[in-house]
């Protein structure tokens, strides 16, 4: 075992695990070689609104087209995702506002406003933020119609998304 963990490390063979860990071999176009530890855990999801949807004012938006869930730690019922372990996460939110209206979204962790998204009425403006957050197990993040008025949101399901997955678990 101590073999090929070596060969691992130096970059003759690619994808060894050892416990939790997998290592994986990364070769650069120059021939150098960097090797990179991936541990165990596994958790994304990209979730998106499948039509026009109008969210009440103050309202978490709740994505209901769900396209990946590894890991089942996004809810489409409540639009919350649940970190499921420790870690550095991606969390991304794209938003487009039906012409009739502007919207303003918060990303939202635990309830504090993290970053704001904003669409503005009469066009179609896409907007997107993305966001790289420590996140402890049971932490959660949601998107959350920060209008004082109900929302339109205009899509025919590929517009409104809201995604993430983790980094690496810490």
């Amino acid at each position: 075992m101590k073999y090929i963990l070596f060969c691992a490390v130096i970059g003759l063979i690619s994808g060894v695990r050892v416990g939790k860990v997998a290592f994986t071999a990364l070769f650069s176009k120059d021939a150098t070689v960097g090797v990179h530890a991936v541990r165990g855990a596994s958790v994304a999801f990209t979730a998106l609104l499948s039509k026009d949807t109008t969210v009440s004012a103050h309202a978490v938006v709740k994505y209901d087209r769900v396209l990946t869930n590894w890991g089942g730690a996004y809810q489409p019922t409540t639009g919350v995702f649940t970190a499921p372990y420790n870690g550095l996460y991606s969390i991304s939110c794209s938003l487009m506002s039906h012409p009739s209206n502007s919207v303003h979204v918060n990303i939202v962790k635990n309830g504090k406003k993290m970053s704001v998204v904003y669409s503005n009425a009469k066009t179609h403006p896409h907007a997107s933020q993305t966001l790289q957050l420590r996140l402890n197990k049971g932490d959660q993040i949601w998107i959350q119609n920060m209008n004082g008025v109900n929302a339109k949101f205009h899509d025919h399901g590929s517009y409104n998304v809201f995604s993430g997955f983790l980094i690496n678990e810490l």
